[in-house]
């Protein structure tokens, strides 16, 4: 008799099981359903841990911060205004129009409607414009200073000219340290000299001001004074003669063309030539000193020709 739970095949007899012959149950599926959802976990922690270490390697920037601009209230970047006599001389970026018109008509309050006013400035959109509260309180007090010239470089105000008293000079420094306290203030104002005997030497430098009323030329490339530049500094040497005990300081000075390896002796020869040249008409050697500047303390810019021969100049000044 057959057991039932035998198959017979073609080879022979083979007894197989019941266990094998059963279709799987929930646990075999539970079972492969659960391997690739923990494959599946094993790999995201992986990935995640890997963006962890990613984070903590790159240090986070934030695009919007940068340095804070040090920018004084009401100083322009560069600007110079040099007084000589009746001439008021402007150069430097303002913002607009509107700030140009209101710093010519300050300066035509302070020094009167007949001033004659040089106007080098340039429009430089986004330049700061100038406090002309602070500007109406120096040249206010700078009134009695007929060379007087203040010049704003970053943060460095410097004053410069011949006060006839120690009052005046320290009234013009006051005015400008109370306007820009956190500015540099460099005082180079001198006091003249005290009346000498026979002459009245208190206003010898607004009288040697008054008597250079041309630029001091050479000849071209050169430091040779022009015939008419020596006749002019003739009339110079007279009124220093007049006051025996005056010093004179010659400086020389070019525009930015070449190098200072060229600027400079050239400068300082042309100096040295207009001193020289006082020394022959009767000024004392041992009082007249010269030097040479190159290029440096522009007084006007020098992207124009006119701008250029402004800065191409000897100084003479009292003290």
């Amino acid at each position: 008799m057959t057991d039932p739970d035998e198959t017979r095949t073609i080879t022979g007899w083979k007894t197989a099981s019941r266990f094998y012959r059963q279709k799987p149950g929930l646990g075999w599926l539970l079972a492969l359903l659960a391997v690739p959802l923990l494959l599946g976990l094993l790999g995201w922690g992986t990935l995640d841990k890997s963006g962890r270490d990613l984070d903590a390697s790159i240090p986070s920037i934030d695009p919007t911060v940068s340095e804070p601009e040090v920018n004084l209230p009401g100083l322009p970047t560069a600007l110079s205004i040099m007084r000589n006599g009746n001439d008021i001389t402007l150069s430097g970026d303002l913002p607009d129009a509107a700030a140009r018109t209101g710093l010519l008509d300050l300066l035509r309050s302070i020094h009167g409607p007949d001033v004659n006013l040089v106007d080098n400035l340039n429009i430089a959109a986004g330049a700061p414009g100038p406090d002309l509260t602070g500007l109406q309180g120096v040249f206010s007090a700078a009134v009695d200073i007929p060379d007087f010239n203040w010049k704003r470089e970053g943060d460095n105000v410097t004053l410069t000219g011949i006060a006839p008293n120690e009052e005046v000079r320290a009234a013009v420094e006051a005015a400008a340290r109370s306007a820009w306290p956190d500015a540099n203030i460099t005082n180079r104002i001198q006091v003249a000299t005290a009346p000498a005997p026979g002459g009245d030497c208190a206003t010898l430098q607004s009288d040697i001001t008054a008597l250079i009323d041309a630029p001091i030329n050479f000849e071209t490339d050169g430091a040779t004074l022009t015939s008419g530049s020596e006749q002019m500094l003739s009339r110079v040497a007279e009124k220093i003669t007049a006051c025996p005990e005056a010093r004179i300081s010659v400086d020389g000075y070019t525009d930015n063309s070449g190098n200072d390896a060229i600027n400079i002796p050239l400068s300082a020869n042309r100096a040295k030539s207009v001193a020289e040249f006082l020394i022959s008409q009767g000024v004392a050697a041992d009082l007249v000193t010269s030097r040479g500047h190159g290029s440096a303390n522009p007084i006007a810019g020098n992207d124009t020709p006119a701008g250029k021969a402004q800065n191409r100049r000897v100084e003479i000044t009292v003290s």
